[in-house]
């Protein structure tokens, strides 16, 4: 995998492989939360027949029924927002059909983008070119959707996705404009999963994706207009091998979309939930470190109770870190004792490197570290800073290694850290035990035991 592939992939959180069940429920149940959170009436989205909307809706109206099963007062209103007959109208009226919102309004946009324009051709002695004018109309619709947000309360759901994102293909304060993300993290491939799953008509789910916004080449694809085919963009953000060329248009695009990349609430991002900001960082749990005799005799044990703790996590809204090793086969992040050694480990894409069998990674941020500290040259900082964490609960291998000296690297970036003791585990116990006594006593590291791990976790006590 390239570097900058990888760089861009932890970036989005874009995952190679999804449960499309589990994820529908994911995101059903972060709108539902938000909403509480936010104190809003429900939400409002624009349905343009394409796959994200007809996707986004979709969970809009699941997570706006499940309020209300639970007494609760929500609605999701859909907006037709055509600017006079669309391109694609037949499309447009099956995803209405298929989202079944509780109320579907129309709105023509044709009369405000075409009395701007009126108005800049007056000013200026021209109309907008066409490709202006379509981003007008991106943004029109923006105006229309927070129009009806404010006045009745409701938020606006953004459809925007990682195939989208990484290329940039939207209109920065238009279709990019939203209160809330449902498909962040999504490549295309994935919402068309999502979307199957939900049992949508196959001409939704297998639409030849068009942001339609041109009026002299009405219909254009996406793909033409990109100069990519979705199928090498979702390839990339897999972490899959695609064409040079095609990596490095993904990466320039990347790069000139930079100004546009906002931060609405995404599905990760958990500043908003009430309580502390404690965050999980489960370290090195990963095949390599297992192939001591005296970790793998308490594998199953640790795993166990690792597992306990993620679970915990999610269910009190926390965010759940997992740092893993990995080293280049070239010798290019290798420690000094490696490269005395001539002996490399935890190479990428080997059995090495993954993660254990049977623990909890679903959803979760991913951070790859190449010392013992999961900070050092790292994106660690930068993610528990983008989550609004403060405080963090450390568990994983080895102790008087890579967690004792990313508990030590916590306390220099002013994190308040605590370690699950249970939750731990080394092959050296007598250097474990020292280092832990110094956590505890030099940087006042409190050392939890398993059921006051779980607690905090769960209610979010703060450790320390």
């Amino acid at each position: 995998m390239r570097e900058r592939q990888r760089t861009i992939i932890e970036a989005l959180k874009v995952r190679p492989r999804i449960d499309p069940a589990a994820e529908i429920e994911r995101r059903v149940r972060f709108l539902v939360d938000y909403l509480h959170a936010s104190g809003a009436r429900g939400y409002v989205l624009g349905i343009s027949g394409g796959v994200d909307s007809t996707l986004a809706g979709r969970l809009a109206q699941l997570a706006v029924e499940r309020v209300r099963a639970a007494g609760g007062d929500a609605v999701f209103v859909g907006l037709r927002l055509p600017y006079r007959v669309q391109h694609d109208e037949a499309d447009a009226a099956a995803a209405v059909e298929f989202v079944a919102a509780d109320e579907t309004l129309t709105v023509d946009i044709a009369p405000g983008v075409d009395g701007l324009n009126e108005q800049v051709r007056l000013a200026t002695g021209r109309p907008l070119d066409d490709f202006t004018k379509g981003n007008t109309k991106a943004r029109h619709r923006m105006v229309a959707q927070y129009a009806l947000a404010g006045d009745r309360g409701l938020l606006v759901v953004g459809a925007d996705h990682a195939a989208e994102n990484v290329t940039g293909f939207f209109t920065k304060f238009g279709d990019g404009a939203a209160d809330v993300l449902p498909l962040s993290g999504l490549n295309k491939r994935q919402c068309r999963a999502l979307l199957r799953h939900l049992a949508a008509p196959r001409r939704l789910w297998a639409k030849v994706p068009t942001a339609d916004l041109l009026d002299e080449d009405a219909g254009r694809t996406d793909e033409d207009e990109l100069g990519l085919r979705y199928e090498d963009i979702d390839d990339y953000l897999q972490g899959r091998d695609v064409p040079d060329a095609a990596a490095e248009r993904i990466e320039a695009a990347w790069d000139r979309g930079r100004h546009k990349r906002e931060t609405p609430v995404a599905v990760t991002d958990t500043w908003w939930r009430p309580g502390p900001r404690t965050a999980l960082v489960v370290i090195d749990m990963q095949n390599s470190y297992f192939e001591s005799p005296a970790l793998a005799d308490v594998r199953d044990e640790l795993l166990g109770r690792v597992n306990e703790l993620i679970a915990a996590a999610r269910g009190g809204g926390r965010p759940v870190v997992l740092v893993r090793t990995e080293h280049a086969r070239d010798g290019s992040t290798w420690t000094l004792n490696m490269c005395d050694d001539d002996e490399g480990f935890a190479f990428p894409g080997t059995e090495q490197a993954q993660f254990l069998d049977g623990l909890d990674v679903g959803g979760h941020v991913e951070v790859v570290k190449t010392r013992d500290s999961a900070f050092f040259k790292t994106s660690l900082a930068a993610e528990l800073a983008r989550l609004g964490v403060d405080h963090l609960l450390l568990c994983g291998v080895s102790t008087h290694s890579c967690v004792a000296q990313t508990a030590i690297d916590g306390f220099a970036e002013n994190l308040r850290v605590g370690v699950a003791r249970e939750a731990i585990a080394s092959d050296d116990a007598a250097l474990s035990d020292a280092l832990l006594e110094f956590l505890a006593d030099q940087m006042r590291q409190p050392i939890i035991d398993q059921s006051a791990a779980l607690d905090l976790l769960r209610v979010g006590d703060r450790p320390g």
